[in-house]
């Protein structure tokens, strides 16, 4: 049941955003060309998110965007740390950013779930610090 509703909830999100790939055990998300909020030194990046075991129960936590990341004004993004993770063939920098509160309902329609999770991660990279 688990593995089915992160396959559902995969192609929901490739709704939103198509250029959507996964791992063959449902563990990574590839975001690939992720659009960018004003802010930023680029329109779009490669943005990964690792889905925990436990999901939906345990909600994701922290997201992975490519090295070399910076704000418009040339600095450093505040929670983000380079070189953190090896994953899907290549270096990634972390941003450090947890769900504030996490509800899972069986259905993810009516619950947290990887949308949601995505939607608070457009709301951190809208802040461009």
């Amino acid at each position: 049941m688990t593995a089915e509703r992160t396959l559902r909830e995969i192609e929901l999100l490739r709704r939103t955003y198509p250029r959507v790939e996964h791992g063959a055990g449902l563990d990574w998300i590839l975001f690939r060309s992720f659009p960018l909020p004003p802010g930023w030194d680029r329109e779009s990046i490669d943005l990964l998110l690792l889905v925990p075991g436990g999901y939906p129960e345990t909600p994701p936590d922290n997201f992975y965007a490519e090295n070399g990341l910076r704000t418009a004004s040339g600095a450093a993004p505040g929670n983000y740390e380079e070189n953190h993770l090896e994953a899907v063939g290549r270096r990634w920098a972390r941003f450090s950013y947890h769900a504030e509160r996490w509800e899972p309902h069986a259905d993810p329609m009516l619950g947290d779930s990887l949308a949601t999770f995505m939607l608070a991660i457009g709301q951190r990279l809208r802040e461009a610090d």
